[in-house]
């Protein structure tokens, strides 16, 4: 599974046709990794019948909610022409392997060090991510490695927003220094990065994914981060690049484009990507108002800027609410097992893992941010590990107690022995 962690954001794609109202059909090497372990997984299972396929989580319910209204809703759409076939199955199958990278890590965690293990290869590869991403600052919007000619900085920056907020997580709970002061070297020159992706629905993420550390983190450590955020304003006021900053304030300076109307928000004019972007919302909004329960199925929203507008199109509402109740879900369950937890690392994780689900959730307004592989994969991987840590944290507390009867048995076993001796 550490293979699978490097390869998620380090192996080449290979696109097997590119459609120009829908998406490419794309093959990376973690989809023939997952497939690999799933099929060493399924042997297990054949040998062990103890094992269960699918371990019981409690949003077991949802993810099986959402998976058949989509499913059934593309099913729709290819039977009434709204989605090419090939194209339907195969993004079908894309969304299910999220879910079957989140089974398959569930069932594999058995023990903190195997968390300890992949966190730490998360954290290598999002190292590695950022120093590629630094190679190519002066040469236009930086991106991940693999993204191709043109490259998705929007992508890099929903996935930084994510690993960041781990990160963050970890140090406002972790004490051992040897972990910390590395954590927050990387954090700070993630930062570099992070900024030349100029992807504003990132910046607008990292926002609340920060505020969530702040605000659920009740210790003194949280006077650090809110010290710390006050700092990084201050900075970004007199010291960020000029073209860091016009790419923030170009949203709101109105530029006259043929064919795109211009919109204003609270009164503010805005410039012609905000206002192209506000144009295909209310597009989308037109369209679904003709199929409003299922939707016309995934794919058949096209390029769509923002993953509610593009669910409202594909699924209809039946599918919207059906997505928002598990993100919901997610949230209610992660912040439930962080405030049960009693472990440094699981209570991290965990608050990292909430941060930056809020903070995604905040990318999706302006990015398919819950459909990209880069940002979905990581995504999955680290809620399995988190819907792994009540398990764990039981069995540590079984520890104890397992070796308390081994020692009373062996002291019995001794005094026997010495009775028997006095005896003979």
């Amino acid at each position: 599974m550490l293979i699978l962690i490097y390869a998620m954001l380090l192996s080449p794609e290979i696109n097997f046709g590119e459609i120009t109202s829908q998406r490419a059909i794309a093959i990376r090497i973690e989809d023939l990794l997952i497939i690999v372990f799933s099929l060493a997984w399924f042997a297990r299972l054949a040998l062990h019948s103890r094992l269960s396929l699918i371990k019981r989580t409690p949003i077991n319910r949802w993810i099986a909610l959402y998976a058949a209204i989509f499913t059934l809703s593309t099913i729709n759409g290819m039977l009434t022409n709204n989605v090419k076939p090939l194209t339907g199955i195969f993004y079908i199958l894309k969304y299910l392997e999220y879910y079957l990278v989140f089974y398959l890590v569930l069932g594999i965690i058995k023990s903190k060090s195997q968390v300890k293990a992949y966190l730490k290869a998360f954290i290598i590869t999002f190292a590695i991510v950022n120093i590629y991403a630094c190679t190519q600052i002066g040469s236009g919007r930086v991106s991940a490695p693999f993204e191709g000619e043109i490259g998705e900085p929007n992508t890099l920056g929903g996935y930084q927003v994510l690993i960041l907020s781990i990160i963050m997580g970890l140090l406002s709970h972790m004490r051992l220094k040897k972990w910390r002061w590395p954590l927050i070297a990387l954090a700070l020159f993630s930062l570099v990065p992070f900024a030349y992706t100029l992807s504003r629905a990132s910046y607008l993420a990292i926002i609340p994914a920060y505020l969530t550390v702040i605000i659920l983190h009740k210790t003194k450590r949280r006077n650090v981060f809110v010290g710390f955020l006050m700092t990084v304003i201050i900075l970004l006021i007199f010291f960020f690049p000029k073209n860091v900053k016009d790419r923030i304030f170009y949203t709101f300076v109105p530029v006259k484009q043929e064919g795109i109307p211009t919109f204003k928000l609270l009164g503010i004019e805005l410039g012609p990507s905000a206002s192209a972007r506000l144009q295909s919302w209310s597009v989308a909004v037109n369209r679904w108002q003709k199929k409003p329960y299922i939707g016309y199925g995934i794919t058949a929203a096209g390029f769509l800027d923002s993953q509610y507008f593009s669910n409202l199109v594909e699924l209809g509402t039946i599918g919207l609410v059906a997505f928002l109740a598990l993100l919901s879900s997610i949230f209610r369950n992660t912040l439930r097992i962080y405030r049960n937890s009693n472990d440094e690392i699981f209570k991290g994780l965990s608050l990292g893992f909430l941060a930056g689900h809020v903070g995604l959730l905040f990318h999706a307004i302006a990015a398919n941010t819950f459909i990209i592989i880069r940002i979905m994969e990581p995504y999955w991987f680290l809620l399995a590990m988190i819907m792994a840590i009540p398990k764990l944290e039981k069995s540590q507390e079984n520890i104890p107690s397992i070796e308390i009867e081994e020692n009373k048995v062996k002291s019995l076993k001794n005094t026997d022995m010495l009775l028997n001796s006095k005896i003979a």
